[in-house]
């Protein structure tokens, strides 16, 4: 079976593997405007957004970037990065980024921030050892904080700050989802600040109506940084309108035994206050200042809107006010396009002006400079939470997006969220529904459904079932008028299954024309020309007919309608990624590894059958009962004349089962037995199952979720019938 041949060919695959990889093409993106929440006067900040060094791995990063300080920098072909600029909406692997820190930072505690981050990041700084390694975390697109020890950086030359990430949460458990590839994005501000051993955190703000007077209650908290604590603490809080002080309110909180963390609350009352509307869109300053006896100050400077957003017999209010909603959905696609070109504001604006009051995130958490220039344009937000058709087993807990829900809730803009895509009718799914219910609240929650009619695990309002390319309710509608591209197309595949069909008549009218001959010929140490000819023959039409095959799962691949449901295309990644690359290289592997299969099967074959045949010769002999592939090839050439794509996928199989007691026939005929022939295909099929055994939870979400619309069916049928 190891012959020189078989050697050859895996060497040849070897080689194209290779070349698929040295040609591989990560997923195209854009740089990315972004902006940051709870603008800081007293803490020294260094922002680490734009050039970044992009590699493959934590190995080869810290290969590259450690040895510029050795005094040895190189750029070998195998170890050099590629630059890229973030925030982006570009998938990378690691990136690495050169910092210097200025010496009067080394008495202050360093807090590095990470914002719109998807995926599990691990961060290293000046080495990839786990004593390096800094900390890690779970991003869902919010703000991420890493708290570092002054004594980590080097003061007075170059640190290293690597970056790596993996597939996010919601990648790894979505439907037959996987950690590959693994890779993420940062599409949100990155930066460092050190801040004082006290810091006061992004408050919560609630609001409550007395008549025209606002009850407005801040909770926050102080973050004690250091070891030893110098309380007591003053904090001071000011709401003004931009120019002068409407409220204001000072706290002293005393030491407590457990030092790490301290709740504040302060509460003001704002008399004749200006409700934050669509038309009239006004937004109030809110200062938080907090100060210690050592004169040590951390503050955070905010923008308040006061509105209240309700649901209520089916439609939405705002402000009392009934609302009826004239929303366009925003794919990520669209969103990376005017966040790049700047035209987030105009964008807005030209909205509103075509009578729209809303903006629906698809696959996305909207960043900071979305929502703060939705809050001064004066038009509303609805986002998603990243818990899309998720199996009951992976459901997360409904906490885990408190901290993002809290962060985004600052925006008189955020109006509503989608807490569930395409959730099951479980038990689980309806409590994890109820629970981020009552998380995103006082914002709206909905649930969007595939198949109408699934028991609610919301009211029957907020259960919405997406219905083509928009959403509808009695509350209004959210189209999405951004026209969606056809997705990813084989350039030039139509040409080349009209040659390759051609070629393959050809090689079939060769073998119909050469001379027949027999098993026992397979061995004939000195053939005749005529022989040879039909050998010569016979072996064209293998490659042609296994390239012919390779063919159509290229072109399978590139006809993933990923785009066609625009709630869900962001889902699966790594068909995303796959379609990224050269179409022609994927089919040169997929030729090399139809050929080792079936060079593998037939070695295995060979010691089963009389006079052991040579392997070549057995391949040719078997390939007599393939001709009819010949209508296959024909029928790919006819795709873009109205032949549907599945007739030559369903014809060869079909044709495959029809021609296999014929085929088995023959191995009978000369002595042999069939079931050898079985054993590579079982095995491949018994790894299928293996994969598929890691996903019977998914296999359970898929027939759960569509049992109701078959035993609807049945019962249509059924009276159909009567």
């Amino acid at each position: 079976m190891f012959n020189r041949r078989f050697i050859v060919f895996v060497i040849l695959w070897v080689l194209t593997l290779g070349a698929l990889w040295w040609n591989w093409q990560s997923s195209l993106g854009m740089t990315l405007y972004s902006s940051q929440s709870g603008i800081s006067a007293s803490r020294y900040t260094q922002n680490l957004n734009g050039s970044w060094n992009q590699f493959s791995s934590l190995r080869q990063a810290w290969t590259t970037e450690s040895e510029p300080s050795e005094g040895k920098y190189s750029k070998f072909f195998l170890t050099k990065g590629r630059p890229l600029v973030l925030p982006s909406s570009a998938r990378f692997s690691v990136v690495t980024k050169r910092l210097q820190i200025p010496g009067e930072w080394s008495s202050r505690t360093m807090v590095l921030t990470f914002n719109g981050v998807q995926g599990h990041a691990n961060v290293y700084l000046n080495g990839i050892s786990s004593s390096e390694k800094i900390g890690e975390f779970e991003g869902s697109g919010g703000s991420n904080e890493l708290e570092i020890l002054p004594k980590a950086f080097r003061y007075g030359e170059d640190n290293v700050l690597l970056v790596e990430l993996t597939g996010s949460a919601g990648q790894r458990a979505s439907l037959l989802g996987s950690s590959w590839p693994k890779s993420g994005y940062i599409k949100g501000d990155i930066r460092l600040d050190a801040v004082v051993e006290t810091t006061i955190m992004s408050p919560q703000v609630r609001v409550g109506w007395l008549e025209s007077t606002a009850q407005i209650t801040v909770a926050t908290d102080l973050l004690h940084r250091g070891f030893s604590q110098e309380g007591p603490w003053t904090v001071y809080g000011v709401i003004s309108d931009g120019s002068a002080g409407l409220a204001e309110q000072t706290l002293v909180v005393e030491s407590q035994e457990s030092p790490d963390r301290q709740p504040v609350t302060l509460t003001f009352q704002l008399p004749d206050a200006r409700r934050w509307t669509l038309e009239d869109p006004f937004l109030y300053q809110l200062h938080l200042k907090v100060t210690n006896s050592k004169g040590d100050v951390d503050d955070l400077s905010l923008f308040l809107g006061l509105n209240a957003v309700t649901f209520e017999s089916g439609y939405w209010k705002l402000n009392g006010q009934e609302l009826i909603i004239s929303g366009e959905a925003l794919t990520p696609q669209e969103e990376s396009r005017l966040r790049n070109s700047g035209e987030i504001e105009s964008w807005l604006i030209s909205k509103r002006l075509e009578g729209k009051n809303l903006v629906y995130f698809i696959g996305q958490i909207p960043d900071e400079l979305w929502l703060q220039t939705a809050d001064k344009v004066g038009i509303g937000i609805w986002a998603e939470l990243p818990v899309e058709l998720v199996p009951s087993k992976r459901l997360p807990q409904a906490d885990d997006f408190r901290s993002l829900i809290s962060e985004k809730r600052l925006h008189p803009s955020l109006w509503a969220w989608t807490v569930g895509k395409g959730l099951d009718s479980s038990d689980s799914a309806k409590m994890y529904l109820q629970q981020a219910e009552q998380e995103v609240q006082p914002s709206l929650a909905f649930a969007f459904t595939l198949l109408p009619n699934l028991p609610p695990g919301l009211s029957a309002e907020q259960m919405i079932s997406i219905q083509g390319a928009s959403i509808q309710g009695m509350w209004g509608s959210v189209d999405i008028e951004t026209p969606l591209t056809a997705g990813v197309q084989w350039e030039k595949e139509q040409i080349f299954a009209g040659c390759w069909a051609l070629l393959m008549v050809f090689l079939g009218w060769m073998n119909i024309r050469s001379v027949t001959w027999r098993y026992k010929e397979i061995g004939n140490s000195k053939p005749k020309r005529r022989l040879r000819n039909a050998w010569f023959w016979n072996g064209l039409f293998v490659f042609a007919r296994l390239s012919m095959v390779a063919g159509l799962f290229t072109s399978g691949l590139f006809r993933i309608p990923l785009n066609l449901n625009p709630w869900f295309s962001h889902l699966w990644p790594s068909i995303q990624l796959l379609q990224a690359q050269s179409p022609w290289l994927i089919w040169a592997v997929l030729v090399g590894l139809l050929i080792l299969i079936r060079l593998l099967q037939i070695g295995v074959v060979v010691p089963h059958l009389p006079e052991k045949p040579n392997e070549a010769g057995l391949i040719f002999w078997l390939e007599r009962r393939y001709r009819w592939a010949v209508f296959i090839a024909i029928a790919w050439a006819l795709i873009p004349w109205g032949v549907p794509f599945y007739v030559p996928i369903v014809g060869y199989i079909l044709l495959g089962f029809l021609f296999f007691p014929i085929r088995a026939h023959d191995i009978h005929r000369i002595g042999g037995r069939y079931l050898p022939f079985l054993w590579v295909p079982g095995i491949i099929v018994g790894a299928v199952f293996v994969w598929g055994s890691f996903y019977i939870s998914d296999w359970v979400f898929i027939w759960n979720m569509f049992q109701p619309l078959t035993h609807t069916i049945v019962q249509q049928l059924h009276e159909l019938i009567k």
